[in-house]
């Protein structure tokens, strides 16, 4: 299948051109899957987001959403967005907002009520809230009234600009089960987020951006996979500490896989593949070495974040 929205050498430049927010940027998003933008602050997430959206128009460069020009009004019909910071029309009440973004999805009036009582169901807003003034609503419940006005229109692409800014954790937790519940729709998402731990567990793909370029891009399950450990601790036996070494080296080779020696009768291996945890303690048991634990330990997204943006800084700096 052709991507869903695809982005080729996109420029975005402000100050007559002597800021860069947007440095030839491509990269092409597949049609139901969950994509996430995360990078520091100032890294053009937004702007790509704004731009896909035809809010922003870019310098130079071409984007299309299901095969159309980015600004076709075509797309406003399969399209949600809910930015970072939401500035809704103040004086309606929650009713009068989400019965106003019905109609502006051209759906039947015969369902708006049904339609507006389920999006406050999904987004586990109190029925009693329909008629407050959206002026009254807190941060996290504006957050949720933006992701019912998402929902409200059945979008089959959600653009999310930090979704959970100002949710409680409660709030944290809906963001994610929304996510799971689109993915399992087929709804395409791309998303913007801080809360990395949300996005290792909900994206399938992910692109970190700094500078206004995209300098990685990578699946969920690969970068989980391939930084994968298994911390082994055994008891301390005289004899077979003797031969530590060589036990350790066979296990490695039998397996294909590599080591550390943590000291303190531990060692670290690396995981390449599912069933590998499993036959490492079985090699090892078989050579004689009494096992007290066995930790698996993963590569977090964060520690990925971190990683990229110092070695990012570092060759910036030689």
């Amino acid at each position: 299948m052709p991507p869903c929205v695809e982005i080729t050498n996109l420029y975005k430049t402000y100050n007559r051109g002597k800021t860069h927010v947007l440095d030839n940027v491509s990269l092409q998003i597949n049609a139901g899957e969950i994509f996430g933008l995360i990078g520091p602050n100032g890294a053009g997430k937004t702007t790509l987001m704004t731009s896909m959206l035809a809010l922003t128009i870019p310098n130079a460069g071409l984007i299309s959403i299901n095969g159309f020009p980015a600004a076709n009004l075509g797309n406003r019909r399969v399209t949600g967005f809910l930015p970072e910071r939401p500035h809704f029309d103040a004086w309606m009440t929650v009713e009068q907002f989400l019965h106003y973004h019905h109609e502006l999805a051209g759906l039947s009036t015969k369902e708006a009520e049904a339609n507006v009582n389920d999006v406050l169901t999904k987004v586990e807003l109190e029925f009693s809230v329909k008629k407050r003034l959206v002026r009254r609503l807190s941060r996290g419940m504006l957050q949720r009234l933006g992701l019912a006005q998402v929902l409200i229109g059945r979008p089959e692409i959600c653009f999310l600009d930090e979704p959970a800014s100002g949710m409680d954790p409660l709030g944290v937790q809906l963001i994610r089960q929304l996510l799971l519940e689109w993915k399992k729709a087929g709804t395409t998402v791309v998303l913007n987020s801080h809360h990395l731990d949300e996005v290792e567990k909900t994206c399938d793909r992910i692109a970190f951006m700094k500078d206004g370029k995209i300098r990685f891009i990578e699946e969920l399950t690969n970068i989980q996979q391939n930084k994968q450990h298994l911390t082994i601790k055994w008891h301390v036996d005289t004899d077979v500490n003797k031969n530590i070494q060589a036990i350790l080296d066979r296990t490695a080779s039998n397996l294909n896989t590599s080591y550390t020696n943590a000291g303190d009768n531990k060692a670290t291996f690396a995981i390449n593949e599912i069933a590998a945890p499993y036959k490492i303690i079985s090699d090892l048991v078989g050579q004689g070495l009494e096992i007290e634990e066995a930790m698996p330990q993963k590569h977090s997204l964060e520690e990925l974040f971190r990683d990229l943006s110092r070695n990012l800084k570092e060759n910036e700096h030689k």
